[in-house]
């Protein structure tokens, strides 16, 4: 079975957790360029490709970074300009961000971004309609939605695997991709393939659910190149986004070898082909 590869490019002070102010951002130790780049040597590495989703202040600050991106032959898709949850934006506020970030990706790769990712998976229920917008803007494929409620985000009851949105009755033409989780029951969904989750859980886990969810259906394996230090500056944050932030973040890259000697990999793009893609109602 073959899985997406993607990597969230955005830097350690632009999580949602953390919520330090759009001000302070060119003031702090950055972390990204190289992480990114010990992210495309260990792909090189192990010959392996990705879908890149990219947050437009990373690309403002090192537009080069974003060029040997293209260059190493990775997919490239959208993450937003300034990292804003959607779940908190006017309809017009995103327009804005979204379209900023797109010109100037599409600026430095000559490339039709195609691809899109929501900081955060924040495309809440009650903003489905931005998916149209999207559609509407040239994204394929989305991976916006996710399958489960957090603090942060989520929408309860969408599908697990990659679908083709029905929303109000209506057939789209683009996919969306949702993170991989596995259902243990009706009620317990378990995430477990990407950022914290596969910080938090054991390899030995990690392997048995992906094996399991493949026995059904593609995975998707996602990673921020922050993950990669276990060196970043620490904030002050209460109990659990200090947690959520900071834990194991040394397992990181030996977990990633892990995953890409014991299974196959791919971008989105090159994974969608080789799928029946189903409509559902949304």
């Amino acid at each position: 079975m073959l899985n997406a590869l993607t990597v969230d490019v955005e830097d350690w002070y632009h999580t949602s957790g953390l919520d330090i102010p759009r001000g302070e951002w060119d003031h702090l130790k950055s972390t990204v360029f190289p992480n990114t780049i010990k992210l495309l040597n260990l792909f090189d590495e192990f010959k392996v490709k990705a879908t890149f989703f990219i947050l437009g202040d990373v690309a403002r600050r090192y537009p080069s970074l974003i060029t040997e991106i293209v260059e190493r032959g990775h997919e490239i898709g959208g993450h937003s300009m300034n990292h804003q949850l959607i779940s908190k934006q006017t309809f017009e506020e995103f327009k804005v961000d979204f379209q900023e970030s797109v010109r100037l990706l599409e600026s430095i790769t000559n490339q039709k971004i195609r691809y899109f990712r929501a900081p955060s998976w924040s495309i809440s229920s009650d903003k489905l309609e931005i998916l149209h917008f999207l559609e509407q803007n040239g994204i394929q494929i989305d991976s916006s939605l996710q399958p489960f409620k957090t603090p942060l985000s989520g929408i309860n009851g969408i599908p697990l695997e990659p679908f083709i949105p029905i929303l109000n009755n209506k057939k789209m033409n683009l996919i969306e991709f949702p993170p991989t989780v596995i259902r243990l029951s009706k009620k317990c969904i378990i995430p477990f393939a990407g950022g914290f989750y596969l910080r938090f859980f054991p390899y030995k886990v990690i392997k048995y659910l992906l094996n399991k969810v493949n026995l059904k259906r593609t995975g998707m394996v996602y990673i921020h190149p922050w993950e990669l230090n276990a060196d970043i500056p620490k904030r002050n944050s209460s109990l659990v986004i200090k947690f959520i932030q900071y834990y194991n973040l040394s397992s990181t890259e030996g977990k990633l070898r892990k995953l890409l000697t014991d299974f196959n990999f791919a971008p989105i793009g090159q994974v969608i082909k080789f799928r029946d893609i189903k409509h559902k109602h949304i």
